[in-house]
């Protein structure tokens, strides 16, 4: 018996009895070389519990890009895919390498959308932010300065996050039930 695909199943089945829908809308980014390091895919996720809904910003490393390989066969190879890497994630097309080499590369499709577990389970982890009384005892737990605006933001954005989430949980409301929902999915989230 695998506990990680009887966990993932127990998961699914949670949600789905929840009732929840996702959709998943890529967010187009100019990501240039000189700026930005590591592109990111970048998603707006609206999820819905009935007529309850909330959106919430979502990114995914290149490595989620469908057809990603870490290794390449030449330095030539490996430029060529970080180029197509990049228009991936400043577009949401999937794109590859030209064979004939004159130009960088040619669009394929799209990036499939990411899965509702993956960004339940990023969610549910931000939501700890509910088990902290102050921003510095969260900024403390999560190795920001206690000083930073920044990091403050950051810790107020997880809290409407949660809040929002909770409303959606609870088909409009934050009450007991919404708050039962999220410790359940807290559980069964424990070894994603």
């Amino acid at each position: 018996m695998n506990t990680t695909t009887d966990n993932k199943q127990a998961l699914r089945e949670y949600v789905d009895s929840l009732g929840l829908t996702y959709t998943a809308t890529f967010q187009p980014r100019p990501q240039p070389r000189e700026t930005v390091k590591h592109p990111q895919l970048h998603w707006l996720i609206t999820l819905t519990n009935g007529k309850q809904s909330a959106q919430f910003p979502y990114s995914q490393g290149m490595g989620h890009i469908k057809g990603y390989h870490q290794s390449h066969k030449t330095a030539y190879d490996k430029r060529q895919a970080e180029v197509c890497y990049r228009l991936t994630c400043e577009t949401g097309k999937l794109y590859r390498p030209s064979i004939s080499g004159d130009f960088p590369a040619w669009a394929t499709g799209t990036q499939p959308a990411p899965d509702l577990l993956d960004v339940l389970y990023c969610l549910v982890m931000d939501a700890s932010v509910r088990h902290t009384a102050t921003y510095e005892e969260w900024a403390s737990n999560y190795g920001y300065d206690e000083d930073s605006r920044k990091g403050e933001a950051i810790y107020r954005a997880c809290q409407k996050q949660t809040t929002d989430l909770l409303r959606v949980l609870g088909g409009g409301t934050v009450g007991r039930n919404a708050l039962e929902r999220l410790e359940k999915l807290e559980e069964l989230f424990q070894d994603y």
